[in-house]
């Protein structure tokens, strides 16, 4: 917790022990040597990520970098276990031209040097194919809406509407 003594308010931030032990949950739910569905892992991810917030809902909005570094590591670990899925660099590479990357890029990017695909997962190239919207349309929730539907903006109330009666 910390006082912002401007304007008196108390920001419950999260302890660094709280995401070093997140981050160490998300890579047991998301093994490298995942056999399961792409669709089963996210809802694995969903259940923990859903119960996780619930349990840090109270933390400040300052913390939202910290949530979105959180999402960023759960999408690479998704993007390894996606490209470990499809095997072999020419899967992985036509599998890319289908998903929108350039036919050249896909695959100057693949064979580009003899990369893991832990740091093939990180490639510009992989970023374009297997976007944020990728993971959101299977279903996975993100720690950064969850926080903002928990803290939603103070807005300014409308103005009522007068009904007037004409007699």
């Amino acid at each position: 917790m910390r006082l912002d003594p401007q304007t008196r308010t108390v920001e419950v931030l999260l302890s660094q022990r709280t995401k070093r032990s997140a981050i160490e949950r998300i890579r047991q739910l998301t093994p490298r040597q995942w056999g399961g569905t792409l669709e089963s892992c996210i809802a694995r991810i969903n259940v923990w990520l859903r119960g996780w917030h619930q349990f840090f809902a109270a933390s400040s909005a300052s913390e939202e970098y910290t949530l979105r570094a959180l999402d960023a590591h759960i999408r690479r670990r998704l993007r390894a276990i996606v490209l470990r899925h499809w095997k072999r660099r020419r899967t992985i590479a036509r599998n890319l031209e289908a998903l929108g990357v350039a036919r050249h890029t896909a695959w100057r990017r693949v064979y580009m040097g003899r990369r893991s695909l832990w740091a093939l997962s990180h490639d510009p190239a992989v970023d374009r194919g297997l976007r944020n919207a990728f993971f959101a349309e299977r279903g996975l929730v993100s720690l950064v809406e969850l926080h903002r539907r928990a803290h939603p903006d103070i807005a300014a109330p409308t103005q009522p509407q007068l009904d007037l009666e004409w007699g």
